[in-house]
């Protein structure tokens, strides 16, 4: 430590150390600034943006995609972010106050039953912007994006329609959620679009995370007769995929993300562009233009599509091929109605 010239009194030696002091505080006041804004523009205040997942964001598909989002918002709008898992209802809304509590500008609740809780904390706590997917609760600080991943199912089901050699087909859902019931019976829908004698049935394993109980679902559908067999419950369907592997004569498809490189055969994968919704949303909470209302986000804007897997394409002839295209262009211009029942 500098010593002070003994020719100042103690007085002077006061005042010169309280300088001081106010100095290094405001030095380091700065610093810590400069690491909360991040990558942010000088002088503006980082959004603090937070999700919520009911399973891991390793599960390769719904959970996952919802993290990709988060991070491109960190990377894009050099937000403070931080996640968590809350895999039962009843931690819902003290995740969300939590997040409140400390400021978040923002918190994604990727699931359709965080709609209640959400509305219940976004009434608590107004200058908190909070979204689900999916769900039916808006308020001027709370959003609600609702992917038509119908859309895609229809296709696929169309898909596993034109290339079953049994007619008969399933699909493993996790629980039986409006929007999971409705993808599962689009895809039945397309199904018999393309094979009216088809058979199809629908299963739930009742979480979104046992992958055993999946295999046995699984296991039971191909048992039954079924060659093609469609998901949408989350990490466990590395069961399914599994599963399926075992049998090469079964088909599969992936939902959410593109799962066309898991195990077995892997027709096709219907995609939701949901960090790109996520990164959109976050834009107009920075800009200070948010709204509270239901996004509808389908294949007409571009955030839902299929990817087929290039390896199993021959499986199509070129008339299948163009029925499917003609289809996936009905859609886009609302001229198939997709069922809800």
């Amino acid at each position: 430590m500098r010593n002070f010239p003994r020719s100042l009194n103690c007085r002077t030696s006061t005042n010169a150390a309280a300088v001081l002091l106010g100095l290094a505080l405001v030095l380091l006041a700065g610093c810590a600034q400069e690491k909360q804004t991040g990558t942010s523009t000088p002088g503006s205040k980082a959004l603090k943006v937070a999700l919520l997942t009911t399973g891991p964001v390793t599960d390769g598909g719904w959970n996952q995609t919802a993290y990709d989002g988060l991070l491109r918002i960190q990377k894009e709008l050099g937000a403070t972010i931080s996640k968590q898992e809350t895999p039962v209802p009843s931690s819902f809304q003290s995740a969300f106050e939590g997040y409140a509590q400390q400021g978040y500008n923002i918190v994604y609740a990727h699931g359709d039953e965080y709609a209640d809780a959400a509305a219940k904390v976004a009434a608590k706590y107004p200058k908190t912007m909070f979204v689900t997917t999916g769900g039916d609760r808006i308020a001027p600080n709370l959003a609600a994006i609702e992917f038509a991943t119908e859309e895609g199912t229809y296709l696929q089901g169309m898909q596993a329609g034109f290339i079953s050699k049994s007619g008969k087909g399933g699909f493993v859902g996790g629980q039986e959620l409006a929007p999971v019931k409705v993808a599962a019976l689009s895809f039945k829908q397309g199904m018999l679009a393309a094979n009216p004698k088809a058979q199809f049935s629908i299963t739930y394993i009742g979480n979104w995370s046992d992958s055993a109980k999946a295999k046995a679902f699984t296991e039971a559908l191909m048992a039954d007769g079924a060659d093609v067999i469609a998901h949408n419950c989350d990490a466990a369907a590395s069961g399914l995929f599994q599963a399926a592997a075992a049998r090469t004569s079964v088909y599969t498809f992936g939902v959410n993300s593109n799962q066309n490189s898991e195990p077995g055969n892997v027709v096709s994968s219907t995609i939701l562009d949901i960090p790109k919704a996520f990164v959109d949303i976050a834009k107009t909470v920075k800009a200070g233009t948010f709204k509270g209302q239901t996004l509808r986000l389908g294949a007409a804007s571009g955030d839902v599509y299929v990817v087929d897997n290039p390896r199993l394409e021959k499986l199509f002839t070129p008339e299948q091929t163009a029925r499917i295209k003609q289809a996936a262009a009905d859609i886009a211009a609302g001229k198939i109605k997709i069922a809800s029942n």
